[in-house]
């Protein structure tokens, strides 16, 4: 890390009182400045490949990072990098995650005044693929999201309702899936659809759309084949004020991958980075 660049980590209680691990990573700066929140997507988490150097790479910007864990995304404190807690992950759902991503936005609150910079305010929000729509719903609910950008957002939560047939998932109580880069089988606890089922309206994109006000930026890859393209122009047409980035010859995560071997971005995730930065900078 440059010797300019700081990074301090946190813990505090998100949904249930499970523990966040957080982190802010930061440098000088002359004038009130922005925090940039990132949320992590489905079997993901805050340090997974290149999202440490893309934090350095906005603070040196003059935007502060400040990414997360959720808090049953299947990790703990003690492995933030490692799914040692497969029971979280299988009571994780859409509305624990929504909860989670506010009481972030409450933790920064309350801890702005011991930061080493001055805090203009301002929330820009970053989410990635399932974190994209969790982000997505945020905006429309909470007016301190000043800018959003999407990275490979799905455009619709209820496609993880249809993993498994519903009356098998109800009569076993969990659908298991296997995580492709580690190999474990991961469990989902039948409670994920019941939990959708109590909060429909609050966690459908479909009806939530319209209250989304703030400036957006969707970016999304032309060949994702994880959350097609299409996903981004559903999003992109149901939000009248919304910019469409296309990515060329990249992949859902920007042709990166886990763990990242050397200290360099690809050229996708860079474009990425850069048309990011100058939307917040707007």
């Amino acid at each position: 890390m440059n010797d300019l660049i700081k990074k301090k980590e946190y813990k505090f209680k998100g949904s249930l009182k499970r523990i966040i691990s957080a982190d802010l990573t930061y440098a000088h700066y002359n004038h009130s400045v922005p925090v940039v929140v990132f949320a992590h997507g489905f079997k993901g988490f805050k340090d997974w490949g290149a999202w440490p150097l893309a934090a350095e790479i906005f603070a040196s910007k003059g935007l502060p990072f400040f990414k997360f864990n959720f808090s049953h995304n299947g990790t703990s404190p003690e492995n933030p990098t490692e799914f040692v807690d497969l029971e979280a992950f299988g009571n994780n759902n859409f509305k624990l995650e929504f909860d989670d991503l506010g009481l972030v936005f409450d933790f920064i609150a309350n801890k702005s005044s011991s930061f080493d910079f001055d805090w203009n305010g301002e929330f820009h929000l970053i989410g990635h693929s399932r974190g994209g729509a969790i982000s997505l719903l945020r905006s429309a609910h909470d007016d301190r999201i000043t800018k959003c950008s999407t990275w490979s957002s799905v455009s619709d939560l209820e496609r993880y309702l249809e993993m498994k047939e519903f009356t098998e998932w109800q009569k076993t109580g969990v659908h298991t899936i296997v995580n492709q880069r580690t190999k474990q089988e991961m469990p989902i606890y039948f409670q994920f659809l019941e939990a959708f089922a109590k909060h429909a309206n609050e966690l459908s994109l479909t009806k939530q759309f319209e209250n989304i006000s703030c400036p957006l930026l969707i970016i999304h890859s032309e060949d994702d084949q994880t959350v097609p393209i299409s996903d981004a122009y559903t999003i992109y047409e149901n939000i009248p004020h919304a910019i469409l980035l296309e990515i060329e010859n990249s992949n859902h995560t920007f042709n990166c991958k886990h763990p990242l071997k050397e200290r360099k971005i690809t050229r996708s995730f860079a474009e990425v980075i850069t048309e990011t930065i100058a939307f917040f900078d707007l």
